[in-house]
C-alpha cells in the first residue's frame, strides 16, 4: 500500500492514502492501514510535518473524522502526532538551551565583570572582589544586575532586576547579640559604598526596601528578583567569604578590645577585621567619629588653651568617658553653663575634637539638646563608651527632658522598646555627657539626685574678655576644623595595650577619691568625690600621651562646683520636713488623730480628711491622700511629682502592690489611694 512507503515525497500522501483505504469497504485494508500508520519512521514524519504544518494535516484528521467509525482512530492518531511533535521541538530547544547555558552559567569573578568600574580597595578588599563569582544564571556589570535566561527559540533574554551593581562581600556575626550579617558593597549615586546588614534584611522582600534609604539599588518592582539573587549569590559563595566580627556600637567590646569606626583595638595588637553596624536611621553617625589632620597640629592648637582651666577640664572630661567602664563607675555629666558668648560651646567643640568632627552639622561627633529623648537614648547607646556631647539646654523642647535624660543616662540603660520584628531592645551604655547652657542643668531640677550627678561649671571658659575670647574661639574652630580625632585614639590605644594595669589604674582612681572625700562637708560633694578621681586619672594620662600641661589648676575650679552643689542640696529632705511639719499642724484632718463629736462619732474635717495617722504610740506610718500631699507640696513651693519620686527612690514611702507608689488605706469607712510616709522616714525629717 501507498502508506506504507514513507520513502517518496515526505508526507505528501500518507494521511491522503489512510483516507482513501478508511474510506473502502474492505475492513482488512483498514486495519492493514491504521497499522501502517503506528510505524515509528511514520509518526516521526508526521511529528515533523506538525511542527512545519500543523494547519494542513489538522484539516485532513478532521475529514478522517467524518468517515463512520474512524472518530476514535483519527483522535488518537492526532494527539499522537501532537505529543510526538511536542516532545522533538522540546529536545531541540534543550540540546540549543544546553549550549547556550554553557556560555550563560559560567562561574565569573566579580572583578572581571565589573573591570575597571570595581569597587576601590577601600571599601572591599582586591583579594576579596577576585574571590568572589557570579551565581549561575545571572550578570553583573556597571550598569547593573540582569537575570539570564534562555527564550524558547534558543535565544538569551537579559532582564535588569537592579539598576547598580550590588552583591555580598562577607559574613559576619554580631559579638554583643549573635545575630548574622551581611557586609553589602552597592554602587549609589555618590559612589561604591559598603555596609554591615541584617542578613533577615537582605533575604526578606518584606525588609530589603529598607536599603532604599540608603540609595541602595533596590525598587519595589523588582523586590522578589532582588531577594532570590542576593540569595544565590549568598550560597554560591558561602565558602568564599571572609570571616568578620561586627557589633552593633561602638566602645568595649565583651573581649576587652574597643571599636571605634575606623579601628579595632585589640588586645594583643594585631590586625583584626571588624566592623561597625550601624542601626536603622543612625547610618551617619559614626562618620562623625572620624579623624582628620596631625596630631601634632591639635596639639598645638591646645597649647594655646593652657592658662583657661574650664578648656582643659572639657578634654578631662571627653577623655575620661572610656575609663569609666575601667572604674566600673556610672556616668555622670559635666556641665558648662553662664551667660552667650562666653566659650562654652567652643569648650564642647574641643571635647569633641577629641573623637571626631568638632561640627555644627552631621555627620559630627557633638549634638544639639534640639533632639527626641529616644533619639538621645538611641546615640547614647551607639556611641556607649564615647562622650555624650550635648550643646546649648534652651533648645530643649520641654525642660522636664532635661531632668530625665539626665536621670536616664547615670543610669546607664535606656527603657526597653518595641523593634518592627516584635523584639524588644534596651539600650545600655556607660559614658559621661558632657553639656552647655545657658542656664545649669541642674536648674531644671531640685533634688539632690540631680546635683550629685552633675559638676556644674558656672562662667565663661575663654575668660570676661569678649573681644580676646571671640577672636580665640574663631581661631579654635579653625584649627578645629583640618585636626581632629586623635588623642581619643591615643587614649583607646593606651587602656587596651595596658590592660594588665587596669588594677593600678583603680589604685590611682581610689586614692584621688578618698582624697577629695576627704573634704567634702556634704553628701552630695562626697559622691561627686568619684567623678573628681574620674577626671584626675584622665588628666594624668592625657599629659602623659603629650597634652601640654595646664598652667592653671583646673581642679580648684571642680573641686569648688562640687562643694557648691552640695549647698543646699537635699531638697526631697527639705520637703518631707515640710510635709511632716504640715501634717503635725492638721492632726485634726487625719482619721485617727481626728476630732469628735460630743456624740461621739468622727467630726469631718472642714476640708475633707487628709489622710490616716494612727493615734496609737507604735504608728508605722503617715498616709496622706494623693490629692492632699499634691496640693500642700505645691503649696510649699514644693514640684510634687519630683519630690514623690525621689521620696520613692529613698525608700521612704510604704509602696504598693507592683510598681504602685501608693497603697489603699480606709479612711472613715471609704478606701482611698494614699501616698504612705515611712515611719522612719518621718524620724529622719524629725530628727534633721
Amino acid at each position: 500500500m501507498a502508506v506504507m512507503g514513507v520513502t517518496k515525497e515526505p508526507n505528501k500522501s500518507i494521511l491522503s492514502d489512510l483516507l482513501e483505504a478508511v474510506k473502502g469497504a474492505d475492513n482488512d485494508v483498514r486495519k492493514q492501514a491504521w497499522a501502517s500508520i503506528q510505524d515509528p519512521d511514520v509518526l516521526d514524519a508526521l511529528a515533523d510535518e506538525w511542527r512545519s504544518n500543523n494547519e494542513r494535516l489538522s484539516s485532513m484528521l478532521s475529514t478522517i473524522e467524518t468517515v463512520p467509525g474512524q472518530v476514535g482512530r483519527a483522535r488518537n492518531l492526532r494527539s499522537a502526532i501532537k505529543r510526538l511533535a511536542d516532545e522533538r521541538m522540546q529536545k531541540a530547544i534543550d540540546s540549543q538551551v544546553s549550549l547556550i547555558e554553557q556560555e550563560i552559567l559560567a562561574l565569573i569573578p566579580v572583578s572581571k565583570a565589573l573591570g575597571d568600574s570595581a569597587p576601590p580597595a577601600s571599601v572591599i578588599d582586591k583579594a576579596v572582589l577576585d574571590m568572589l563569582r557570579i551565581p549561575r544564571g545571572y550578570e553583573i556589570d556597571v550598569s547593573g544586575v540582569y537575570k539570564i535566561s534562555a527564550g524558547i527559540e534558543g535565544d538569551i533574554i537579559r532582564g535588569r532586576i537592579a539598576p547598580a551593581p550590588i552583591f555580598i562581600s562577607g559574613r559576619t556575626i554580631d559579638v554583643l547579640t549573635g545575630e548574622a550579617k551581611r557586609q553589602v558593597v552597592w554602587r549609589g549615586p555618590a559612589g561604591w559604598c559598603s555596609r554591615v546588614i541584617d542578613r533577615r534584611t537582605i533575604l526578606d522582600t518584606s525588609r530589603i526596601m529598607t536599603l532604599a534609604d540608603l540609595e541602595a539599588p533596590v525598587s519595589s518592582n523588582h523586590i522578589a528578583q532582588v531577594v532570590s539573587y542576593l540569595a544565590d549569590f549568598e550560597a554560591e559563595n558561602n565558602h568564599r567569604f571572609p570571616a568578620v566580627q561586627s557589633a552593633s556600637r561602638m566602645g568595649w567590646l565583651p573581649d576587652g578590645g574597643f571599636l571605634l569606626p575606623d579601628q579595632h583595638y585589640t588586645l594583643d595588637q594585631k590586625p583584626s577585621s571588624f566592623a561597625l553596624t550601624s542601626p536603622p536611621g543612625l547610618e551617619t553617625i559614626s562618620q562623625g567619629w572620624q579623624k582628620k589632620g596631625q596630631w601634632g597640629d591639635w596639639r598645638a592648637a591646645v597649647e594655646g588653651l593652657v592658662g583657661y582651666p574650664y578648656m582643659m577640664i572639657a578634654i578631662y572630661a571627653s577623655a575620661a568617658a572610656p575609663i569609666l567602664e575601667i572604674l566600673r563607675l556610672p556616668g555622670f555629666v559635666v556641665d558648662f553653663s553662664g551667660e552667650t558668648s562666653g566659650g562654652k560651646t567652643t569648650a564642647l567643640r574641643l571635647a569633641a575634637s577629641v573623637w571626631g568632627k568638632p561640627s555644627d552639622s552631621y555627620p559630627t561627633a557633638m549634638y544639639s539638646w534640639d533632639a527626641t529623648k529616644v533619639w538621645i537614648e538611641r546615640v547614647t547607646g551607639y556611641i556607649h563608651s564615647l562622650p555624650l556631647i550635648l550643646d546649648e539646654t534652651k533648645r530643649v523642647r520641654h525642660p522636664k527632658m532635661i531632668r530625665d535624660v539626665i536621670y536616664d543616662f547615670c543610669q546607664g540603660q535606656g527603657r526597653g522598646r518595641g523593634n518592627p520584628d516584635g523584639t524588644r531592645r534596651i539600650e545600655s551604655w556607660r559614658t559621661i555627657l558632657i553639656s552647655s547652657g545657658e542656664g545649669a542643668a541642674t536648674s531644671f531640677s531640685q533634688d539632690a539626685g540631680t546635683r550629685a550627678r552633675v559638676l556644674s561649671l558656672k562662667g565663661k571658659p575663654l575668660g570676661d574678655n569678649p573681644v580676646a575670647g571671640g577672636k580665640m574661639s574663631e581661631d579654635l574652630q579653625v584649627q578645629l576644623a583640618d585636626t581632629y580625632g586623635h588623642l581619643g585614639r591615643r587614649i583607646v590605644e593606651y587602656l587596651v595595650s595596658n590592660h594588665k594595669k587596669h588594677d593600678h589604674i583603680r589604685e590611682v582612681f581610689r586614692n584621688s577619691r578618698d582624697s577629695y572625700a576627704g573634704i567634702a562637708k556634704t553628701a552630695v560633694a562626697r559622691r561627686h568625690a568619684a567623678h573628681l578621681a574620674t577626671l584626675d586619672v584622665a588628666a594624668s594620662i592625657v599629659h602623659q600621651l603629650g597634652v601640654p600641661q595646664p598652667t592653671e589648676d583646673p581642679f580648684a575650679h571642680l573641686i569648688e562646683s562640687a562643694f557648691a552643689a552640695g549647698e543646699d542640696a537635699d531638697r526631697p529632705l527639705a520637703a518631707l520636713q515640710d510635709l511632716v511639719s504640715w501634717c503635725a499642724a492638721n492632726q485634726n484632718r487625719f482619721w485617727g488623730r481626728h476630732d469628735t463629736t460630743p456624740m461621739g462619732t468622727a467630726r469631718v474635717p472642714h476640708s475633707g480628711w487628709g489622710g490616716s495617722w494612727s493615734g496609737k504610740k507604735e504608728w508605722d506610718q503617715i498616709a496622706v491622700t494623693a490629692l492632699t500631699i499634691r496640693e500642700v507640696l505645691k503649696e510649699l513651693g514644693h514640684h510634687p511629682e519630683e519630690v514623690i519620686t525621689r521620696w520613692d527612690e529613698r525608700g521612704w514611702l510604704n509602696r504598693g502592690r507592683g510598681r504602685n507608689r501608693t497603697r489603699v488605706v480606709r479612711v472613715d469607712g471609704v478606701s482611698i489611694r494614699c501616698y504612705c510616709i515611712s515611719r522612719t522616714a518621718t524620724d529622719l525629717a524629725l530628727d534633721d
